[in-house]
């Protein structure tokens, strides 16, 4: 016995949500599987910029207050333990616990109408036949197929025979860590230099507790745990109680084709998450709503949905040529000691970043701005030597 759908959706996260919503208030048949029970946690620091909130209100009608559990309106940035620079009364940073987003995302596109399947797992597709069999021995046909299954995605593998690229592909690990367990209060998210090589480390406040974490390409980190450890022990002084959490995440290595025919990719499976700021929320999202809207249109006027998923989806690719640019001038160790040095002196760099965050800055430009510091300092550093 099989089941139809016209699109059927493989993983509820904030992509598969987006392009839920969006599916089924214009009326398409959509059905949403994922192998997890609603709700559930994610490793994420859970940031929230005002970019993200900008392509949240263009899908979603709900406000999003009831899943903000912290607003910041500062940074802080270090070298290891050292403070190198803050920044105050800037752009709302907003957390939210993966716990509470997703869920609360997944409800809306199910008040929208689409069918979910929770606690189910995809465990073979065809994908000229048009059919997933999940492991529970139920079939489905479908017309069109998102996969938002995450940095292995079965149906990135299934399209292309791997799921990401090991040799550029990152790696995090994460904790959370009771507020009870820190001697200091912490209102402003920290974010650590010098802890990964091509990465960095990062405290982000939450009402109860403070989500820490590490990430690095993973092929230039073969230590990462024991760093997480000193990172910690250097910290809090000791390492925190709590289960430590790991897992692969794309790292600017984005997927230049997202997809084939009617089989779309987006989110993490798509490779979509920025590298400098690391952020991934917002272009899931965004890139969950392109999938949706160039499936309406390939409804409409016929033919494949990927080229009309390719048109949107080179916006967001702009933006993530443009910083994997910018990586080679913030993490080479060379580099990297000029940004680390011009960072405690600027008043601007900080707050050049925060406007990147904040969709108030293009990513050309800032790559340009940190073009002309860069060789502004080798410049003082040649004459110096002279």
């Amino acid at each position: 016995m099989s089941t139809h759908h016209t699109a059927l959706i493989i993983g509820g996260g904030p992509a598969g949500s987006a392009a839920a919503h969006t599916l089924a208030r214009h009326g398409i048949d959509t059905a949403l599987i994922d192998k997890a029970v609603f709700p559930r946690d994610k490793l994420c620091g859970g940031l929230l910029t005002l970019r993200s909130q900008k392509i949240y209100s263009r899908i979603f009608a709900a406000p999003w207050g009831p899943v903000i559990d912290f607003t910041a309106r500062g940074v802080k940035f270090f070298h290891r333990t050292k403070l190198l620079n803050e920044v105050g009364h800037a752009d709302e940073l907003y957390f939210t616990r993966r716990l509470d987003f997703d869920h609360f995302l997944l409800n809306q596109a199910i008040a929208q109408g689409t069918r979910l399947y929770p606690g189910e797992t995809v465990i073979a597709m065809d994908l000229a036949g048009k059919t997933c069999r999940l492991r529970s021995g139920t079939t489905f046909t479908f017309d069109y197929l998102i996969g938002a299954d995450g940095v292995n995605s079965l149906v990135g593998k299934t399209l292309f025979g791997k799921a990401f690229d090991p040799d550029r592909v990152a790696f995090a690990l994460e904790m959370e860590v009771d507020r009870a367990q820190c001697a200091a209060s912490l209102d402003d998210p920290e974010i650590i230099f010098g802890l990964a090589r091509w990465g960095y480390g990062w405290v982000f406040p939450k009402k109860n507790t403070l989500t820490v974490g590490i990430g690095g390409l993973h092929t230039k980190n073969p230590e990462l745990k024991k760093m997480f450890h000193e990172f910690l022990a250097a910290r809090f002084g000791a390492i925190p109680e709590g289960k430590i959490k790991g897992h692969h995440l794309p790292f600017g290595d984005y997927r230049k084709v997202p997809g084939r025919g009617n089989v779309l990719l987006c989110g993490d499976a798509a490779g979509l998450v920025e590298p400098i700021t690391g952020e991934g929320i917002a272009f899931a999202m965004q890139s969950g709503l392109y999938a949706a809207e160039a499936i309406i249109e390939a409804q409409d006027h016929g033919g494949d949905a990927l080229p009309c998923y390719q048109a949107r989806y080179q916006e967001i690719t702009r933006d993530f040529d443009h910083a994997n640019r910018l990586r080679y001038l913030l993490f080479p160790s060379v580099s990297e000691h000029l940004f680390l040095k011009a960072l405690p002196r600027s008043k601007t760099l900080p707050r050049k970043h925060l406007e990147l965050m904040a969709d108030k800055l293009q990513y050309g430009d800032y790559f340009r701005y940190l073009m002309f510091k860069a060789l502004k300092a080798l410049v003082k550093r040649a004459l110096f030597i002279k």
